[in-house]
C-alpha cells in the first residue's frame, strides 16, 4: 500500500512540474415544470495532452420526477435515479482569435448501479470560450452516436437542442 501511494504521489508530482495543464470542473442543471421535475450534477478532472487533444473523465447524478394519470385517472409519479461515469477524448479543431476554440468529444456513457447495462457512444461538438487564464467555459450543442438505452433510444441517435446547451464550467491549474 505504501508503495502504491508513494507511485501515486510521484506520478503526481511529474505531471505538476512538467507543466502539465490540469483542469477541473463541470456542469448543473435543473428543470421544474408542471409534471415532470429533474436535477443534474456532473463533476469532471481533465488533462490536456497538448494545444489539440484533451482527456478527461466524468461522473454524473441524474434525478427525474414526472407526474402524469393512468387510464383509470390515478395519479401516477415516477422517480429515477441515475449515476453515470462519463469518459471522454477532446479534438480542438481549431481556435477564434485567442478566446474561442471549436472542439469535438468523443464521448462514453455508461450507466452504474440501477441502469448498469445502459450505454452510448456519441460525437458531441462545441465551442469553448477561455475567459481567464485560469477560467473556461465549455458549451456543446448536440449528440450524434449510437445509444443502448442511456438516453431512452436503442440504435442510432440524434439529439441537437441549440435553444438549451450544455454548459460546463472549469478551473485550469
Amino acid at each position: 500500500m505504501k508503495k502504491l501511494f508513494l507511485t501515486l504521489a510521484l506520478a503526481f508530482v511529474g505531471i505538476m512540474s512538467a507543466n502539465a495543464q490540469l483542469w477541473i470542473g463541470g456542469g448543473l442543471g435543473a428543470s421544474v415544470q408542471k409534471n415532470h421535475t429533474s436535477f443534474s450534477i456532473a463533476p469532471e478532472v481533465g488533462y490536456a495532452i497538448n494545444s489539440k487533444w484533451q482527456i478527461a473523465l466524468g461522473a454524473s447524478y441524474n434525478f427525474t420526477q414526472a407526474k402524469g394519470t393512468d387510464l383509470l385517472g390515478n395519479e401516477i409519479t415516477n422517480t429515477t435515479n441515475a449515476l453515470a461515469l462519463q469518459p471522454y477524448i477532446r479534438y480542438v479543431a481549431g481556435t477564434i482569435g485567442k478566446k474561442f476554440s471549436l472542439f469535438v468529444d468523443l464521448c462514453g456513457d455508461f450507466g452504474l448501479v440501477d441502469d448498469a447495462r445502459d450505454y452510448a457512444v456519441t460525437l458531441q461538438p462545441g465551442i469553448a470560450w477561455q475567459a481567464t487564464e485560469k477560467f473556461t467555459a465549455a458549451f456543446r450543442f448536440c449528440k450524434v452516436g449510437y445509444d443502448h438505452n442511456f438516453y431512452g433510444t436503442d440504435g442510432f441517435l440524434l439529439d441537437g437542442d441549440l435553444a438549451a446547451p450544455q454548459i460546463r464550467l472549469y478551473y485550469n491549474f
